[in-house]
């Protein structure tokens, strides 16, 4: 069963101070995660969620909930990792090591850097190495299993083939005005020759002009229905007359049509590729995250108010 204690004593009281010292605010098992590991994986989480770095105290705490998830996640992971034995190679750590080295102009710019971080050298390689085993124990419990051999995807492609049909689609150039009078005159002039491109440029009052009112292939429903009325009839270089639609005027050319068609494998193997391994890899994942929480003794000491205050 899985097991949160959400702690109801004040274990942590949060000061303007970002980091705080090492308050617990989780308990794993036996592994105790600090103020100090939270504010840390606050600050990836808003990296990938915002492009603001410098972020105030209170809202910070809106991140607190994601980031104490992600760091037990995390944590599970590698007691797994323990568990099962999995070490990292010591010269991949090495390179690895000496990789980061190099992204900075000195050995004094990458002392000063983990300084800042409030690091030792050895802090930073066990910190390193702990992410580094992370990433093995998940390629060996999710995506190695997830990956899909050829013959596997070419057999569900033939026993799914149903679902892989291209339905008809056309290919338009368009030309849209609120103005009935201004498309008649557009129209008068493409009738005369004129390039419907540069008019579409020129003249129309949508974002597709930027194209010359080109449009990529859409089929039905993918369009208004007075414009799929028109397009499915016409034939390749015909303009249609003005059509009202959505409180505009639009004017289209047809520039292609493709019937209905069944996508060749070698066409969709790449994109089925990857959709079936995203999403054996999402069952994978879910499935050992189940497992290890059920197992765990979790306990959050991080005080409930400090994040529903900040929502």
């Amino acid at each position: 069963m899985f097991r949160i204690l959400l702690s109801i004593i004040s274990v942590m009281l949060f000061s303007a101070l970002l980091y705080a010292g090492d308050n617990v605010v989780a308990k794993l098992n036996d592994t105790v995660l600090t103020d100090k590991d939270l504010e840390a994986q606050v600050d990836k989480v808003i990296l990938r969620t915002t492009f603001h770095r410098n972020v105030p105290l209170e809202k910070r705490k809106r991140f607190y909930d994601i980031a104490i998830e992600e760091l037990i996640t995390r944590e599970l992971q590698y007691q797994d990792a323990v568990a099962r034995s999995i070490e990292l190679d010591k010269e991949k750590l090495n390179a690895h090591m000496e990789a980061i080295r190099k992204r900075y102009k000195s050995e004094d710019a990458f002392k000063t850097a983990l300084k800042k971080e409030g690091l030792t050298e050895e802090q930073f390689r066990s910190r390193e190495e702990k992410d580094m085993i992370i990433e093995t124990v998940i390629a060996k419990t999710v995506s190695e299993p997830a990956q899909i051999t050829e013959s596997e995807l070419k057999d569900y492609y033939e026993k799914n083939i149903s679902k892989f049909m291209q339905p008809e689609s056309v290919k338009i150039r368009l030309i849209s005005t609120k103005d009935e009078k201004k498309a008649g005159e557009i129209l008068a002039r493409i009738k005369k020759g004129e390039d419907f491109g540069d008019i579409a440029y020129n003249m129309s009052e949508d974002d597709y002009r930027v194209k010359g009112g080109e449009l990529s292939y859409m089929h039905k429903g993918r369009m208004l229905p007075a414009i799929d009325d028109v397009a499915f009839k016409m034939k390749a270089g015909e303009v249609s007359d003005l059509i009202k639609a959505d409180d505009k005027w639009y004017i289209i050319k047809m520039e292609d049509k493709k019937p209905e068609h069944q996508i060749p494998y070698e066409e969709i193997k790449v994109k089925l590729e990857k959709d079936i391994e995203a999403k054996r890899e999402k069952e994978l994942n879910e499935k050992w995250m189940a497992d290890l929480k059920a197992k765990a003794k979790i306990e959050i000491f991080l005080k409930k108010e400090s994040t529903d205050k900040a929502k």
